[in-house]
């Protein structure tokens, strides 16, 4: 029995010991003890017992050392046995998540609302949360980890550039910023590119080069046109452009002289007159339900606002740089506006926007005409560079288009006894269920089993936008966790009405 012993305790140090190295933990949200621990995690040396190990994690402990010394126990032990270190670990593990919780309540704003889930570490297209459960993550971070959680090539540039230079202000030029907008301009239809911070600083900077192109034409304009269901950010400007007037109305007056139209609708475009500054809209509509637009519909817009002389802009906040399985949304339709916003997937997790717009507009915008202190630095543009020349790849985009085939398909199959219609393009997609509450409730037994997806339109609809280099095994995973959580919820549905 010794020697069993003694056998199984080296077994488990080497298998152990390659998990220890140091790795950097950031989490924020925590009293200044705690704090103070996660700056430095621990490592056990080789030859430590398991007790030595325990205690070199435990003590002092980190939120990131709780996530991997549980997950490496749950793997190590044998199934079914709860040995007395395990329950250890799950114990302090709990009492870190409840300590993020308890400390994200008092210090944060709840804007967000209550988060269920502590979040340490990504890997690939998982997720891992501070208990050790891993997620498959559907998600990307709303359509941002558009190459998947701390990928190597992306991480070794980031870290290369924070050890060179990180920022600078746009007082000085960079080499990262200027190799960036090169490259965008020579792979879209622009001739100059702006960089900002995020998707709604860039459609408020759109809103201001519109403005200032008829300005300086000696014919200012005002109005501006949007759409229903459209989503163009929470800014004072941009959100005055978004349709739902539940994000709107605490924050009255915004700013005047906007139109809604029909998303979709050729007919009625006359509403677009000489009085018409510009007109946004989004190629295909994210936060909006995932509504692609179609030909026909971008067509007339094109057409319209060149008879009256307004610009048109094309958010793709969302659905640009490869989502939709082209580098562009504009590239479905064969349309291409005057501006075009970018932002979330651009710098593969940084924070990140960029205005691309044609010489006319371009030649509007003069020194003082608008600007930002941190837009363009070399640390964000270096991870853009890196990702831009990721995605801008033939064979990458091949994979979104092949794998968001897959996925349609498959969701197809699953909600075709629920006649539920599958939309949109590329990565990103979506379910339409008959109710919001049907959806929320598949969305959280997913999320259960471990699978993360979004809802979007009226809570009604199941957005799915994974990162764009999963393969065909993770989609087929995805598909099998939906199947079960949509079991759960149709059992939960029915035990429910025979209780009552």
């Amino acid at each position: 029995l010794a020697q069993a012993i003694l056998a199984e305790t080296a077994a488990v140090k080497t298998a152990m010991e390659p998990n220890l190295a140091p790795v950097q933990w950031r989490v924020g949200g925590h009293s200044p003890a705690v704090q103070s621990r996660i700056v430095a995690p621990p490592t056990a040396s080789p030859g430590s017992t398991w007790d030595e190990t325990l205690e070199a994690f435990a003590s002092p402990l980190t939120v990131g050392s709780v996530g991997l010394l549980s997950l490496t126990a749950a793997k190590l032990l044998r199934p079914g046995r709860r040995s007395r270190r395990q329950r250890c670990v799950e114990r302090r593990a709990s009492h870190v998540t409840a300590e993020v919780k308890a400390d994200a309540e008092r210090y944060l704003m709840n804007n967000y609302g209550k988060r269920g889930l502590v979040m340490t570490r990504g890997e690939g297209h998982r997720l891992f949360d501070s208990d050790g459960k891993s997620y498959l993550d559907f998600t990307a971070g709303i359509a941002v980890n558009c190459i998947g959680h701390s990928d190597a090539g992306w991480s070794k540039v980031v870290a290369e550039q924070a050890g060179t230079l990180v920022h600078t202000s746009n007082l000085y030029l960079n080499v990262e910023q200027v190799a960036l907008g090169k490259r965008l301009v020579e792979i879209s239809f622009a001739d100059k590119a702006f960089f900002c911070n995020s998707g709604t600083e860039a459609n408020e900077a759109a809103i201001k080069f519109s403005r200032k192109f008829h300005s300086d034409a000696g014919k200012p304009r005002e109005r501006l046109i949007a759409f229903e269901n459209s989503f163009h950010g929470r800014t004072m400007g941009a959100l005055a452009l978004t349709w739902k007037e539940a994000y709107k109305k605490p924050f009255q007056p915004l700013m005047p002289s906007v139109d809604f139209l029909p998303f979709n609708v050729a007919e009625g475009l006359e509403a677009i007159d000489e009085s018409t500054c510009a007109v946004i809209v989004e190629p295909m509509q994210g936060e909006g339900g995932v509504v692609p637009a179609t030909l026909e519909f971008l067509s007339a817009l094109r057409k319209r606002c060149d008879e009256v002389g307004a610009l048109l802009i094309f958010d793709e906040v969302q659905c640009g740089l490869g989502r939709t399985g082209r580098l562009f949304g504009y590239e479905l339709s064969g349309v291409t506006p005057d501006i075009m916003t970018l932002a979330k997937p651009l710098a593969g997790g940084l924070p990140i926007g960029a205005v691309l717009t044609v010489d006319k507009v371009a030649d509007v915008i003069t020194p003082g005409a608008h600007g930002s202190t941190f837009a363009g630095a070399p640390l964000v543009c270096a991870a853009a560079n890196y990702t831009l020349g990721r995605v801008s790849d033939k064979a990458f985009l091949a994979n979104v288009c092949a794998m968001g085939e897959r996925l349609r398909d498959g969701l197809r199959e699953l909600f075709k006894p629920h006649d539920f219609q599958v939309r949109g393009e590329g990565l990103l997609v979506g379910v339409v269920f008959d109710t919001a509450e049907r959806c929320g409730a598949v969305q959280k037994a997913a999320q259960e089993r471990g699978l993360l997806v979004l809802t979007a339109g009226a809570g009604n609809v199941l957005r799915i936008a994974p990162a764009l280099t999963i393969g065909a095994a993770e989609v087929d995973e995805a598909l099998k966790v939906l199947e079960g959580a949509l079991a759960d919820v149709e059992e939960a549905t029915v035990a429910k009405a025979a209780a009552a």
